[in-house]
């Protein structure tokens, strides 16, 4: 991968995550108000609001974000191509079904990863703060509809909270066993 290819396929990837942390705002109806979610929100809505004129939101689940999320998962992998002079009309044409589970599989790997830097950065920040800043509160509630269930099944501990460990260790293997079952390395493209 050359260095213009790197730096597209980075740009795209962080912009992915930006426009799923949205979808997921949305989802957890987090604060609107809140400075991040203004901000994610004025990054994101450029590409959002036409897809949203075709696509509208249904039950707090943004639609628009992940058909963003799969239609750049879709032409990323026929763009690297270009951007290394490796493109073939026809072999696009050949591959649309393997472009089609690749963008499908972004969708997927993109929410993944947009979940563990959410526990990960709240679980950082929950040494040093204690929820009275706009940050820590968003993150809380980002990260509370998939830390309950985990919170449940767990037996009560006190102070400690193992819920963001067991579900950062249940994202890290469920990573390794995409990379088993799905063949050709379409997880590793992703």
């Amino acid at each position: 991968m050359n260095s213009i290819q790197y730096l597209v396929n980075s740009i795209l990837g962080v912009y992915m995550l930006v426009v799923m942390f949205r979808m997921w705002l949305q989802y957890c109806q987090a604060d609107f108000y809140n400075p991040i979610s203004q901000a994610v929100v004025k990054l994101t809505d450029p590409v959002l609001n036409p897809i949203r004129k075709t696509f509208k939101p249904r039950k707090n689940m943004d639609i628009a974000a992940l058909i963003f999320v799969f239609v750049v998962g879709l032409v990323k992998y026929p763009l690297m191509a270009i951007l290394g002079g490796k493109w073939s009309f026809d072999g696009v044409v050949e591959n649309l079904g393997l472009f089609t589970v690749v963008g499908i599989l972004t969708v997927i790997k993109i929410w993944g990863e947009m979940i563990l830097y959410v526990i990960f950065i709240g679980a950082i920040l929950s040494w040093f703060r204690r929820g009275n800043d706009p940050l820590s509160y968003l993150l809380y509630q980002l990260g509370e509809p998939v830390l309950r269930p985990i919170r449940r099944l767990l037996p009560k501990t006190g102070m400690i909270d193992f819920s963001p460990m067991i579900l950062a260790f249940v994202l890290f293997w469920l990573d390794k066993v995409m990379y088993d079952i799905i063949p050709y390395g379409i997880w590793k493209i992703v």
